[in-house]
């Protein structure tokens, strides 16, 4: 697609959105969204510590024993694993401790240059430092994978090791997709924004989660639980949208220092997996540290915690073994 042929679609998805915008002000979906999905977690407040911001984090935390924090992905937040994995990990002998990455859910984002994993995964360690959790397990999807790899790379001391789940760890195509880019500018993305809000309000996300559960079904009563239409809201669509658009840059930051990572790393991919496919990610971070343990799971698409949870929950107990 051309300049001009990109800024004429840009434009038109500008005007759609604008009619579509006066149809459902922002306001009004915001206060439907929220009251159908609201915060199940605690609050915690913590420093940004790179801007120095005081940020409100919202958690969830189950059972006892060695902690898990588990990471979302893109347009997330910790509902999917408060799903099921919540409380299958603390059946299990875990604490485990879901948080909304900051800018999704009901977590707050700092300003500046908080779309990075890197900066992301600092947030999160005040978190946990500030529940008085001492070196956890840190358990990251997809884009929650980048955050969790992040800080195995930046902050190896203050974890006993990372479970990477169908994680973005190497450059994504989505972070070069116009769209993406557009939603994160002021001039574009509350009219694209508009448009993604009157859908999310007359067809629910059901078809976006069938789409990354594939090849497998969503569990029953997924799709009505995660509440995925919070990522529809204005102020964490366009977070979302600056996440995916830097991320490319941040994993160039990142991947050459995947080789001096000390700590235990698990990897667990999908062999299916159409949104970030294994030979482009684990298989690659495999190759970059071969002490990484690599499971491979035949036939599985991007959500693999949900189709195998009992790996999921074996790559944390050897880690802990480990420590």
């Amino acid at each position: 697609m051309g300049k001009w042929t990109r800024r004429a679609a840009l434009l038109g998805l500008g005007v759609t959105g604008v009619m579509y915008g006066c149809a459902r002000p922002a306001s009004e979906f915001i206060a439907t969204i929220e009251q159908k999905y609201p915060p199940i977690g605690k609050f915690i407040p913590v420093k940004d510590p790179q801007s120095g911001e005081v940020l409100r984090l919202h958690y969830d935390r189950r059972g006892s024993g060695p902690a898990v924090v588990m990471i979302h992905g893109a347009s997330g937040n910790l509902r999917d694993f408060t799903f099921a994995i919540s409380d299958y990990m603390a059946a299990s002998g875990f604490t485990a401790i879901a948080f909304d990455r900051p800018g999704f859910g009901y977590s707050d984002r700092a300003s500046g240059d908080s779309f990075t994993p890197s900066s992301q995964a600092a947030v999160l360690r005040a978190g946990v430092q500030a529940l008085g959790v001492s070196r956890p397990v840190v358990m990251g999807h997809s884009f929650g994978g980048a955050v969790a790899t992040a800080w195995a790379v930046d902050a190896p001391q203050s974890i006993m090791g990372a479970v990477i789940l169908a994680g973005l760890t190497y450059p994504w195509p989505a972070g070069d997709n116009a769209y993406h880019a557009a939603a994160s500018t002021s001039l574009f993305g509350p009219a694209i924004n508009a448009i993604v809000r009157n859908r999310a309000l007359k067809s629910g996300a059901a078809g976006a989660v069938d789409w990354v559960f594939r090849p497998q079904i969503p569990p029953v009563g997924y799709a009505e639980y995660i509440g995925a239409e919070l990522a529809s809201r204005p102020a964490t669509f366009r977070e979302n949208g600056r996440d995916i658009t830097n991320i490319n840059e941040a994993m160039a930051a990142l991947i050459p220092r995947y080789s001096g990572i000390s700590i235990p790393v698990e990897l667990i991919h999908g062999t299916e997996d159409s949104i970030l496919p294994v030979e482009a990610h684990a298989e690659r971070f495999k190759a970059a540290l071969p002490a990484a343990r690599f499971t491979a799971l035949k036939g599985v698409g991007h959500m693999v915690h949900h189709a195998a949870p009992k790996e999921m929950l074996a790559a944390a107990r050897r880690i802990v073994s480990q420590t």
